[in-house]
């Protein structure tokens, strides 16, 4: 495991967003940076760096979306709502949902795991301010790597705080 890195710069909760959902995307992003690899981390880093987010990426959450909203029809079916009626309030929950990468893919993430649904305003928060925080921890973890070998890069991973 790399020694503790914490940003300098710590992401900040929207007044206008839920702070239980705030903290749980936030030690979602957290906790899926500390399953990556050094390895891991590097290579989703610079095929993100070459050529943005992924097609597989969208692709998946697309499906994650499409297969939560058939589940949520099926949720609201067996509580003796109408097709009709299950189809219109699955609509409405996702309406307000995004699906998640964790962690994001310009933070390292694989493109095509998504980990669940989350409120969309505060994924998108989160996701844009990941502009502004993510060359220092690229930065951080390159640095240690260049001190790695390969099979240390493999077999070491991350250990960011971005949530106390």
């Amino acid at each position: 495991m790399l020694p503790k890195f914490k940003l300098t710069n710590p992401f900040l909760k929207n007044l206008e967003h839920d702070l239980d959902e705030f903290i749980r995307q936030l030690k979602g992003q957290q906790e899926g940076l500390n399953k990556l690899s050094v390895d891991d981390f590097l290579k989703n880093r610079d095929e993100y760096l070459k050529n943005g987010r992924s097609a597989e990426g969208s692709a998946a959450q697309k499906r994650f979306r499409e297969e939560a909203h058939s589940n949520k029809v099926r949720e609201f079916r067996d509580q003796g709502f109408t097709r009709e009626e299950a189809k219109k309030k699955a609509d409405e929950f996702m309406q307000d949902k995004a699906a998640l990468h964790d962690p994001d893919q310009i933070a390292g993430g694989f493109g095509d795991k998504v980990t669940g649904l989350g409120d969309k305003r505060v994924n998108s928060s989160l996701g844009s301010q990941w502009k502004t925080r993510i060359d220092e921890l690229d930065k951080s973890v390159r640095d240690a790597a260049e001190k790695m070998s390969e099979a240390e890069r493999k077999s070491t991973y991350l250990n960011v705080h971005l949530y106390p």
